[in-house]
């Protein structure tokens, strides 16, 4: 119209589609529909994640809660297990301390009781030199036998203070703990197994023995039993 140009408008038959728009409408709706399949796999990963973490966590706090009490209880028993054997190391050592001083006490009494028998162990010497020497000096009275005699049954007085006794051992039985018999004779006169005779005085410092006593034992004549 009116010497204008005319554009040419081609226009698809009915039913026909249009090639090049319609090419980039499949494109545009392929790319939508690709979107949405990956978000929604995004999602359900980070619902899969989330749903994850939140159930593992009660279950690493229950392990670790397990674990602690296990430990406790093991640092408990070792503990007490260290407290018994120190009790039993102090009981032991309680004893052993008790037994030392006990032992300590008995000593010391004993070298009390018997702190003079060294001393009486050296008496007994001079003892046996006097009473042979009122052996010899018979039943004579007055001058040196008196003195002799006065100045034994002194000593005799002195020792028997301190607890040093003379052993009895004419006419006892043998008593092989405090006689050492040095003989034995045939005699009717004492029976067989009894001291007739003392050869030296034996002595006992309270129950201590000094010194035992050497005696002649006494035994059945020829041709009679013991028992007659």
């Amino acid at each position: 119209m009116g010497g204008g140009k005319h554009r040419k408008i081609d226009v698809p038959a009915p039913g026909a589609e249009p090639e090049s728009d319609g090419g980039t409408i499949e494109s545009g709706a392929a790319d939508d529909v690709s979107g949405r399949a990956a978000g929604a796999q995004t999602g359900a990963a980070g619902g899969a994640r989330s749903a994850g973490g939140t159930g593992a966590a009660p279950d690493t706090g229950a392990a670790s809660g397990k674990g602690g009490e296990a430990g406790a209880d093991e640092l408990l028993a070792a503990a007490r297990a260290e407290a018994a054997e120190h009790y039993d190391q102090y009981l032991r050592a309680r004893a052993e301390l008790d037994n030392v001083r006990k032992r300590h006490e008995r000593d010391r009494s004993e070298r009390a009781k018997y702190a003079v028998e060294p001393l009486a162990r050296d008496l007994l010497a001079v003892v046996d030199d006097l009473e042979r020497a009122r052996e010899h000096a018979g039943v004579s009275e007055g001058g040196l036998a008196d003195g002799v005699r006065l100045v034994l049954k002194g000593l005799s007085e002195v020792m028997a203070a301190h607890g040093i006794e003379r052993i009895a051992t004419e006419g006892l039985p043998f008593d092989p703990a405090s006689h050492e018999a040095v003989a034995m004779a045939e005699t009717d006169r004492v029976p067989a197994g009894y001291v007739m005779e003392e050869q030296r005085a034996g002595y006992r410092l309270k129950d201590r023995l000094l010194r035992p006593a050497m005696v002649v034992v006494a035994k059945a004549p020829t041709g009679q039993g013991s028992g007659e």
